[in-house]
């Protein structure tokens, strides 16, 4: 009689407990411009998001820029830079100590003469 009840009391395997933390939003991103790409994700937390990805420069270098803004918060600009063909892979994160964290990331493609290729604006939802 025990040994039936244990099957209805214990957890399936696999099965995630109460104490385990919801998935957090990952958002990616891609913006391409000729042969150059500017290639990610987003993951947004609770007071805080990570951005990681790549820069591929072809032509000439190119840069990628980041932002996040939220009611209450106001990044500094982070940029990662890609000399003539080559791959920079990056991953950093930008902090906003408010609940809820940021709202938007921008995410743009510059070259390094500092001409606005491609530009994006990412939410949980998407970009």
């Amino acid at each position: 009689m025990l040994a039936v009840m244990a099957i209805f009391t214990a957890p399936a395997v696999g099965q995630a407990s109460a104490s385990t933390p919801a998935a957090y939003p990952v958002t990616p991103y891609t913006l391409k411009y000729g042969e150059s790409v500017l290639t990610g994700s987003i993951t947004w937390y609770n007071r805080s998001v990570y951005i990681s990805g790549s820069v591929k420069a072809r032509s000439t270098g190119k840069q990628a820029r980041f932002r996040g803004e939220s009611a209450y918060c106001y990044s500094p600009l982070e940029t990662r830079t890609a000399s003539v063909n080559t791959t920079r892979p990056f991953g950093f994160s930008l902090n906003c100590d408010y609940p809820g964290g940021y709202t938007y990331v921008y995410v743009a493609l510059w070259d390094v003469n500092g001409n606005f290729l491609l530009g994006t604006t990412c939410t949980r939802q998407g970009c």
